[in-house]
């Protein structure tokens, strides 16, 4: 159902980035009858930016491919040879296994110590190469690997892992160049009647898809990344705190509504204060969402467990929040 609603949406995205603006310009302004009539000036400047825009859509999305293809394999191999190593209890093994290939995934939660000694619980996804071994079940010890700076993804690793390259990336990208690129000879060679690149309108969809895809993709990534990622307290940020911070129990000094809701749910604000390792008081600011039904409980609340950044003592998160 996950795969079904994944493909409708990106379908949907496609028709209105490619499709859409297709049918809108060769429904009201082609053919245009009136080329010799049109500034040629304003057509160049058209077609420098449409070749600006595709090729920077290009480059963002080889940048993307390589960062997780490429760069992610050489990453693997580096938190293999100087990644911290930290041993850890499989607690829990998801009963289900699915089969990619010849490997099995299977979804594991851990219990371990965190870089700072910290016991921490940690969820992740392992692709067994070796199911028949059954090295991934309940109660068994495994090691993993782990980027202590948080800049080189996957940033946490299973002891061992080996990084592949999956190069249909590159073909979807080179075909997608290929298109773009017949689209050009096609449009000239069907709209130019000898007046070169005069056809060329804001509307056309050698300008039009890039402008909607850069927008579309824009929008996507803020609301990806401010909204979701930073206000439900999930993304690579939570997961470095998990295995750098530390534990402390924190009083709760203040609490209050700042006004955003995501799913009609409030963010509330919380001001808490804390003792760190050096015995020193903090003070710090954590952002959450919280469920309607869980409103009133929150002002009966004293206090709870975090984790901080003993690098950053500002950078707080409940306990209960990085499960």
């Amino acid at each position: 159902m996950r795969t079904f609603f994944g493909l409708f949406w990106l379908l949907f995205f496609l028709y209105f980035i490619f499709a859409h603006p297709a049918i809108i310009y060769y429904g009201s302004e082609y053919p245009n009858h009136y080329l010799a009539h049109e500034n040629p000036t304003t057509s160049l400047i058209l077609l420098g930016m449409s070749l600006i825009l595709w090729g920077g859509i290009f480059l963002v999305l080889l940048r993307i491919i390589y960062r997780y293809t490429l760069q992610s394999k050489w990453n693997i191999n580096k938190i293999n040879q100087k990644g911290k190593r930290l041993e850890a209890r499989i607690v829990h093994a998801s009963s289900s296994v699915v089969f990619q290939g010849n490997e099995a995934v299977k979804a594991l939660d851990l219990a371990l110590l965190n870089l700072e000694e910290e016991p921490i619980q940690y969820k992740m996804e392992v692709r067994d190469s070796r199911p028949e071994q059954r090295r991934f079940t309940e109660g068994k010890t495994i090691y993993l690997r782990v980027d202590p700076t948080f800049t080189q993804q996957p940033y946490v690793i299973v002891e061992g892992t080996r990084g592949k390259v999956n190069l249909i990336f590159f073909i979807l990208w080179l075909l997608l160049l290929g298109g773009v690129f017949y689209y050009y000879v096609f449009s000239y060679q069907l709209e130019s009647n000898g007046y070169g690149w005069r056809f060329l309108s804001i509307a056309h969809p050698l300008v039009s898809s890039a402008l909607f895809l850069i927008l579309f993709s824009g929008i996507f990534y803020l609301v990806f990344k401010f909204l979701i990622l930073k206000k439900m307290n999930i993304g690579v940020s939570s997961t470095a705190l998990k295995f750098k911070g530390k534990r402390a129990l924190a009083q709760i000094l203040q609490r209050k509504q700042t006004g955003t809701y995501i799913n009609e749910q409030p963010e509330v604000e919380f001001t808490v204060a804390y003792v760190d390792d050096r015995g020193v008081e903090q003070q710090a600011k954590i952002k959450k969402i919280v469920a309607l039904i869980d409103l009133g409980a929150i002002h009966l609340q004293k206090e709870d467990v975090i984790f901080y950044d003993p690098q950053d003592k500002t950078k707080v998160r409940f306990e209960a929040d990085l499960k």
